[in-house]
């Protein structure tokens, strides 16, 4: 059983490693939510979808909680894996400043669109839904794709502003690192001294059998 600082170390490990790496970024306000489809097992072409899905995707939603990030696994690896990034049409430049009942429209959109969305699904259950009028899309085929390249041509569609690390969790990682190399230097150790007390331990039964069968030999 792991103790309460090996817990709260992992603990932090698992925040610092949502908080920054690939994949940490703010979305632009036009992006209205994203729906990536994929197949549970590999084959296919599907392996870098699901990396991107474990790796990046927890990042963004980190840093984006109000866009909604949903997920359909399903078990038909000949349909290609498929990202779909809803975005909200930009208004013509001809258009006036928005007034209220146009803020009204776009609220009423937004709770539209909050209430469409199908929760996540490893059955095949929530396939993207079709956009809204006040909505564009944009496709994104996976298959075959390494999970950074596809993280590429995300942020490149999305225009998502890539997050660098503050200081305090720059000294964070750094912190963490010494811990995990310390940790490691511990391990080393202990193994040795268990080789150790296991090569006495052989010696004496070899040394105990050898005086038996002397104390047989002279009776």
């Amino acid at each position: 059983m792991r103790s309460l600082g090996e817990r709260l170390n992992l603990l932090r490990k698992r925040l610092i490693s949502i908080k920054c790496g690939p994949g940490a970024a703010v979305l632009p306000a036009d992006v209205t939510r994203i729906h990536m489809d994929f197949a549970i097992h590999l084959k296919g072409g599907h392996m870098g979808a699901r990396k991107f899905w474990k790796e990046y995707l927890p990042r963004l939603k980190y840093h984006n909680p109000a866009i909604p990030m949903i997920v359909n696994r399903h078990d038909q690896n000949q349909n290609p894996p498929t990202m779909t990034i809803y975005l909200r049409n930009k208004p013509s430049s001809s258009t006036a400043e928005p007034s209220s009942s146009t803020s009204s429209s776009s609220s009423s959109a937004e709770q539209a669109i909050a209430a469409a969305q199908p929760a996540s699904s490893r059955t095949g259950l929530s396939k993207a839904q079709p956009p809204t009028p006040d909505e564009r899309v944009v496709h994104i085929d996976m298959t075959n794709k390494h999970s950074s390249h596809i993280l590429e041509f995300f942020m490149a569609e999305t225009r998502a502003v890539p997050l660098q690390p503050t200081n305090e969790e720059i000294a964070e990682m750094q912190a963490l690192e010494t811990l995990r190399r310390n940790a490691e230097v511990d391990r080393e150790r202990m193994r040795l001294l268990r080789e150790e007390k296991k090569r006495e331990e052989d010696m004496l039964k070899r040394a105990r059998a050898a005086g038996g069968m002397a104390d047989a030999e002279e009776a």
